[in-house]
């Protein structure tokens, strides 16, 4: 494949290299960590060979995935403050927050490629790779029941890709609401509404539901 010789090329690899770790690659190794809540929490670690591809994905191609500005999370210049001070700069009083369930595992790679292809004219990268692309983030990026893993390097910008067209959505459900002027963030599986009109939590509450139904990935609500 082209884009084997490519990273072969740019990560001055011998050629081949990239070859080979796709047609045998190694699997991940799994650590199991007890949730909060209950449950075992399954932490993916993959091999370094794999992971050597995985950055330059990261480098080169996911690096240009356009990230909704609701996105907090795994953004450069972001973080858990800034996400906060977007609700307390607004003088916002009331709020809703909302956790989406099993977040990373809730992602399959198909939702990736319905992303990929919605949001293709944003990506900067050549199109004649694509279809080599595809099977490449789909093979070392996703594990065998094709879902996102935690762990990964690479499964944080794919989330928050993966979750535009949910952002895109719920923004416009929002501004729908009348006078609501609310200000909505994301941080990774957590969402925050805030705003200054009292009594707007169950209409907040439908929004979101609203716009998990009509998108993909199937994202759910921890109760």
């Amino acid at each position: 494949m082209e884009i084997y010789n490519l990273i072969d090329a740019e990560t001055l690899m011998r050629k081949g290299f990239t070859s080979e770790v796709m047609r045998s690659p190694e699997l991940p190794k799994k650590w199991y960590i007890p949730k909060r809540n209950g449950g075992i929490r399954t932490i993916y670690h993959p091999s370094s060979k794999v992971k050597l591809i995985q950055y330059w994905l990261i480098n080169n191609v996911f690096s240009n995935l356009p990230i909704h500005n609701a996105s907090y999370a795994f953004v450069k210049k972001r973080s858990i403050k800034s996400n906060a001070l977007m609700h307390a700069t607004a003088k916002n009083k009331y709020y809703v927050k909302v956790d989406l369930k099993d977040f990373f595992p809730s992602i399959k790679y198909s939702n990736f490629e319905h992303a990929f292809n919605t949001y293709r004219d944003l990506i900067e990268f050549p199109r004649i790779y694509d279809q080599e692309l595809l099977q490449l983030i789909k093979t070392i990026c996703f594990i065998s029941d094709s879902s996102l893993p935690i762990g990964f390097p690479t499964s944080p910008i794919i989330a928050n890709f993966v979750a535009r067209e949910f952002d895109e959505k719920l923004t416009l459900n929002l501004n729908s609401i009348d006078s609501l002027n609310a200000i909505y963030t994301r941080y990774a599986d957590d969402i925050i509404i805030s705003t200054n009109r009292r009594g707007k939590s169950a209409q907040i509450l439908n929004a979101i539901k609203s716009s998990i139904r009509k998108v993909e990935p199937n994202f759910k609500i921890n109760n």
